[in-house]
């Protein structure tokens, strides 16, 4: 009796697992980005830069009387940083978490490298076929934040910032890892 009422709430819960996955899957790519209304992660799509779009051609004055030119803008598109958050198909709330802090943070401390292309946030799941590649080329064995640094649009440095997991439970630590790595990746960019 007791193995019988065991069983039929291990299948129970497997149902309810399956049921939850394909009612509010959320995928998303490094080129399409799709937030769904059961999406419960509020990554912007207007937030985030979009991959081969050149800021301006028309000089704009920064601070203190700064000017930011098209010499500059393309090569901003020469060096720059990609900070791919990689995850699969079925995303649990840590996962969901990891994305919306690693999201937040780089909005937060680098504002003006998302708006000038020279950092660009890209959520890609991995289990699409398009992507599985990544899976080897970063030696990725579960979901991960990693940052690559590109010159001339090849990939000369990356790393992948494993520590966000121990850093789930405390957001200032874990905006303040991302800043920190963050930082040491755009000097590399400069």
């Amino acid at each position: 009796m007791i193995k019988s009422l065991l069983f039929i709430f291990v299948v129970l819960s497997l149902a309810v697992l399956v049921y939850k996955e394909f009612s509010s899957k959320s995928e998303s790519t490094a080129t399409d980005v799709t937030v769904t209304k059961s999406d419960r992660t509020t990554v912007s799509v207007e937030s985030l830069p979009l991959p081969g779009v050149l800021p301006s051609t028309k000089p704009v004055t920064k601070q203190k009387g700064e000017v930011h030119s098209p010499q500059t803008s393309v090569k901003l598109q020469n060096l720059k940083v990609v900070a791919y958050y990689f995850h699969g198909t079925f995303r649990c709330s840590t996962c969901r978490t990891i994305e919306q802090y690693s999201h937040d943070a780089i909005q937060t401390y680098f504002a003006k490298e998302l708006v000038n292309g020279q950092l660009e946030f890209r959520p890609v799941n991995v289990e699409k076929p398009e992507n599985k590649h990544f899976i080897q080329d970063y030696q990725l064995v579960t979901k991960s934040l990693v940052l690559s640094l590109m010159t001339d649009g090849k990939e000369t440095k990356w790393k992948n910032l494993a520590d966000v997991w121990k850093l789930v439970g405390d957001r200032e630590k874990f905006f303040q890892y991302v800043k920190d790595e963050g930082e040491i990746f755009l000097k590399d960019a400069q």
